[in-house]
């Protein structure tokens, strides 16, 4: 399960309102993104985050030069070091981009994906979707013969499961 960050427009007011402006709501997940690390340079252009981008350029600039004093292995694993920690704060610098935008955070919700993440927003904080039917609450069964472990006619120290029932 993933946990999402619920980003909303500078424009918007409220979702009690007009249920269909839910859609222009940003479900941003909180992991690592695999595309980030794999394509850095065109997820950066997708996702218009030009000043992010500038850093980028100027950090790979950075390594390109330094390829120049150092060995290539070394250049190489700081290439990698570089796409890793930026695959991990991918997500993170998108949501500061689009804060710097004007965009700003309603909530954060966790789900199996976007699609459910919504769902599960809409359903608790906005109210637009009927709440769920409250399951029943059964009292537990009591416990006649509590397990005590054994080993022949021995009870196992330490490990009992309820209180001592030894005759």
């Amino acid at each position: 399960m993933s946990t999402y960050v619920v980003m909303a427009p500078p424009e918007f007011d409220d979702l009690a309102g007009d249920p269909s402006e839910s859609d222009r709501l940003l479900f941003i997940p909180d992991r690592f993104s695999v595309l980030a690390f794999v394509f850095s340079f065109i997820w950066l252009l997708v996702h218009r985050m030009w000043l992010v981008l500038l850093g980028y350029l100027a950090l790979t600039l950075a390594i390109e030069l330094l390829a120049s004093a150092l060995s290539s292995q070394a250049t190489g694993i700081a290439a990698l070091v570089v796409s890793l920690l930026f695959g991990f704060e991918a997500q993170a610098l998108r949501r500061w981009s689009l804060e710097r935008k004007g965009w700003r955070v309603i909530g954060i919700v966790d789900g199996e994906n976007p699609a459910e993440a919504e769902l599960r927003f809409l359903n608790k904080e906005a109210g637009l979707l009927a709440p769920a039917e409250p399951e029943q609450v059964h009292p537990p069964a009591p416990v006649r013969n509590p397990i005590v472990p054994r080993i022949g006619s021995e009870q196992v120290v330490g490990l009992t499961l309820g209180p001592e029932t030894r005759q």
